[in-house]
């Protein structure tokens, strides 16, 4: 949900900071009044392109940012990005520069555009003349259609079927590798696994093992010197501390025998004798262990570049030369049993291919199925928003070949989504012919055609901010009051933003924002309002008639806010 949005500079605004609730929030104000900036602002947050004339005159850049709250579906883009995932709220900014150029913040970190797109697509959904909707792609209509027909378990088969086939694809075009290609590779995998296997590797740890065996072994003449000289100067000199602590203890025993008060301090000393034998035995056993052996250094010395050789070649470490040398000792194996494993695999792939085309096929009428049921539901849709001349059909056609086929000559003309590719066709006015919904070049028509979607089906729209631009071009009447109340519908399971110049569907509103345009010292600038009651039925009363408002027109904005209300 959209919960902050500041312009900066944009256009005709030098700032504006508006707070958005949910449900069904309705921009009005005077054509020309900047209502549709803003929705141009927010198209650049979902990574719309940028334009020079965007920077408000003599500014030196524009800038748009906004909070959008509740959007855990928002996570797995981020992490995967590395940026950081806040459950608090997500901010997104954007800045223009007069030439067009600019730059995109998440978080405080600066993205690439594309990637705002990216994040886009699962904030906002923007409706109006121009805009790349996300139900224009054929992907996402027939991502559309299957939530609407509830194919999502005849889905996953046909899913997972596919991706068996490419695994099996990919294992045959390995397999088939030219005669000559293969021997070369036969070869040179030999090389590295019999190079791999004659280096012996014992265990990951084996380095580090023999690096501390080379500095024991490169100072083993100072180790001994240092403990033996120790223990020699403890006790085996004559004037050995050992000596001297033995002329020391005479004087304390006849200390002792004077004094009984000294006596405590013969046992302390004679304890710290013994701890000092200790020290100086354990000395001796340890010179007398020290290895002075050049030749098992020279050994050392020579494993060792050995295994550094083997790393600049295979890996990073010992653990990964090791596990270099499992993987292309199984890519060896299935090399050199090629023709055995190619046989079994393609009679795996004909049972796979087999399969996977008889439930595409189920899939493929159950999805003509619901596109009939969608047809009709569309037509009396979009008869009540005042289009009850336009035409709606789901066309069908075949996928192409796959990547698996055209690379190694098996295969089914699919995808993981089935053998179907379909197209939302519209011929708004009888006589003209059905032509994709991209294609369709009013912007009241797509935001109505949106509504009406929408309105039947959701597609993984829950918790986006819907935006609709124009919905209400040409319409009015009957028809204006029944897109108000879908509006409002839809709004009970998504944040709606709506741009509207009619009073029935402003009436609809749960929040109201009055746009103004005026001159502040020379400059035409935009304001915004946030609307009370009183203030709503004075704005709904201008749109009614204009700048002349009776008491009879205040009364009858009156009435339809009650009546939108119940």
């Amino acid at each position: 949900m959209l919960k902050f949005l500041e312009i900066r500079d944009f256009a005709l605004i030098d700032h504006l900071s508006l707070q958005f609730r949910e449900g069904l929030n309705l921009l009005t104000g005077e054509t020309g009044s900047g209502k549709s900036i803003i929705v141009d602002a927010l198209g650049l947050l979902a990574g719309a392109k940028a334009r020079s004339e965007m920077v408000r005159t003599g500014s030196g850049k524009a800038t748009v940012s906004a909070c959008f709250e509740g959007v855990e579906r928002l996570r797995g883009p981020l992490e995967a990005s590395g940026l950081e995932f806040d459950s608090e709220g997500v901010i997104v900014r954007r800045e223009v520069v007069p030439d067009g150029r600019g730059r995109a913040f998440v978080n405080n970190q600066m993205v690439p555009v594309a990637f705002l797109r990216k994040l886009g697509t699962h904030c906002v959904d923007i409706h109006g003349q121009s805009d790349q909707q996300s139900l224009f792609s054929r992907d996402s209509q027939l991502r559309w259609l299957d939530l609407y027909g509830g194919h999502q378990v005849t889905l996953a088969e046909v899913e997972g079927l596919y991706s068996r086939l490419e695994g099996a694809w990919e294992q045959v075009r390995r397999l088939k590798l030219s005669e000559q290609e293969r021997l070369r590779a036969i070869d040179l995998l030999s090389f590295q696994v019999d190079e791999i296997r004659k280096a012996g590797l014992s265990s990951p740890d084996e380095e580090s093992q023999l690096l501390e065996e080379r500095r024991l072994l490169s100072n083993a003449d100072r180790l001994f010197q240092a403990a033996h000289q120790a223990h020699v100067r403890l006790y085996e000199s004559e004037d050995s501390i050992g000596a001297r602590l033995r002329q020391t203890g005479r004087l304390l025993e006849e200390l002792g025998s004077l004094d009984p008060r000294c006596r405590g301090l013969q046992d302390q000393f004679q304890s710290a004798c013994i701890s000092i034998e200790d020290v100086s035995l354990a000395l001796r056993e340890y010179a007398s262990g020290v290895e002075v052996n050049p030749s098992r250094l020279d050994r050392i010395e020579g494993r060792l570049v050995e295994i550094d050789r083997l790393k600049r070649k295979y890996g990073e470490s010992v653990e990964a030369v090791m596990a270099h040398g499992r993987r292309i000792e199984g890519e060896l194996e299935e090399l050199q049993e090629a023709d055995r494993r190619v046989e079994s695999i393609e009679k795996e792939l004909q049972v796979l291919e087999s399969d996977y085309l008889s439930r595409a096929g189920s899939l493929s009428l159950q999805r003509k199925t619901a596109a009939e049921r969608l047809e009709c539901s569309m037509g009396g849709e979009l008869g009540q928003l005042a289009m009850e001349k336009t035409r709606f059909r789901v066309a069908f056609s075949s996928a192409p070949g796959s990547g698996g086929q055209a690379s190694s000559g098996h295969g089914v003309s699919g995808s993981a989504n089935g053998t179907d590719v379909i197209d939302f066709l519209i011929s708004p006015n009888p006589g003209e012919d059905l032509k994709p919904l991209a294609k369709i070049a009013s912007g009241g028509e797509v935001s109505r055609i949106m509504l009406a979607l929408k309105t039947i089906r959701s597609i993984d729209d829950e918790g986006k901010t819907l935006i609709f631009d124009e919905v209400d071009s040409g319409i009015g009447g009957r028809a204006a009051d029944v897109v108000g109340r879908k509006l409002k519908v839809l709004s009970r399971a998504n944040q709606v933003l709506c741009v509207t110049h009619l009073p029935q569907i402003a009436s609809y509103a749960d929040n109201h924002f009055h746009i103004r345009k005026r001159v502040e010292n020379d400059r035409t600038v935009t304001r915004v309002d946030r609307l009370d009651r009183e203030s709503r039925i004075r704005e709904i009363a201008r749109m009614i008639s204009g700048e002349r408002v009776t008491d009879n027109v205040l009364k009858h904005a009156a009435e339809l806010l009650q009546s939108a209300s119940t």
